[in-house]
């Protein structure tokens, strides 16, 4: 808000001069000096809103583009105070006052101000692409595409590191009788809950995305087979808990999660996905909201029994 102040101030003690320079007599070279000193202030205050609004993946054109507005702010400041030849004379000045050196430091930053804030537009819409190109609008997690990315350099990660990763599938269950009874919009209110569950109950480090209509996946780098059970037994138990109200009535929903590591599947992204999904839809013919494990000696599926008491884990909405 401070800027935007001093910049109306700016403009109403030009304009208050300009009036007085109207009515009353004053030296010729007066008025273009207060303009030329006023337009090297707006000019400063232009660079300054560039310099804080610089995000970090332009902030070097941004400061590039800021430092060409402060030299031409000063080149604005130098001519004022040579246009007022009782004020300051000598080279300088007369040099200063040359039609071609200003000429030619117009030109130069002309361009290169054009050059700067086309660099920064650029940049951002790049920023802005390549975040539309791996996130998930609805839930704010990564989409399919972004997932393989990443998943793919944890694989070469664990290669290198002689360590386990384990994939976690997860499909929400009777989200379609939601659809179809209250409407889509309660269904995505429930998937953006569910997305910011597994988003909260995994460490920085694992990779969340949506991957279909109510399909989730998560990656677990550096996680053994009992790890990754482990975390998708939580998610299980958070996503049973899980009360949202909508319009005065109580949503709940179940989860069935397929889990597949690399102790048994391989470090490969390809079947570390078919066996969780295969896991996945064992969960759902047994029952549904349980784990099953891609594992053929593993003894039996987890969350068969039904957790008592349910928390409320979302606000009402």
């Amino acid at each position: 808000m401070l800027f935007p102040r001093l910049q109306v101030a700016l403009a109403v003690g030009v304009t208050v001069c300009l009036v007085s320079f109207l009515i009353f007599p004053v030296q010729p070279s007066l008025p273009k000096t207060v303009l030329l000193i006023a337009l090297s202030i707006l000019t400063v205050f232009i660079a300054l809103l560039i310099f804080r609004s610089s995000e970090e993946e332009g902030r070097a054109f941004g400061w590039f583009t800021g430092f060409v507005l402060v030299g031409y702010a000063i080149l604005l400041l130098l001519r004022g105070l040579a246009n007022a030849a009782d004020v300051w004379t000598g080279g300088i000045a007369d040099a200063v006052r040359s039609a071609l050196l200003w000429q030619l430091a117009c030109l130069m930053t002309t361009t290169a101000t054009a050059f700067g804030f086309m660099s920064l537009s650029t940049t951002k819409l790049r920023v802005e692409l390549l975040w539309r190109a791996q996130v998930d609008d609805l839930t704010g997690l990564l989409n399919r595409w972004a997932l393989k990315r990443t998943a793919l350099k944890e694989i070469q990660h664990c290669r290198r590191m002689n360590s386990s990763l384990a994939v976690v599938m997860l499909d929400l269950d009777g989200l379609k009788g939601v659809n179809d009874t209250k409407g889509h919009t309660c269904g995505d209110i429930v998937l953006q809950a569910i997305g910011g569950i597994l988003q909260e109950a995994v460490r920085a480090r694992d990779s969340v995305a949506r991957i279909g209509g109510d399909e989730f996946c998560v990656v677990l780098p550096d996680s053994s087979i009992h790890d990754a059970v482990h975390v998708a037994e939580r998610l299980r138990e958070e996503i049973y808990d899980l009360v949202i109200r909508y319009h005065g009535e109580i949503i709940q929903t179940r989860a069935s999660l397929g889990v597949a590591s690399s102790d048994v599947s391989g470090l490969n992204w390809q079947n570390l996905v078919e066996d969780s999904d295969s896991a996945l839809y064992q969960a759902k013919r047994s029952g549904k909201n349980r784990v099953a494990v891609a594992a053929p000696d593993w003894p039996g599926n987890y969350g068969t029994s039904e957790p008592g008491g349910n928390r409320s884990a979302s606000e009402s909405f």
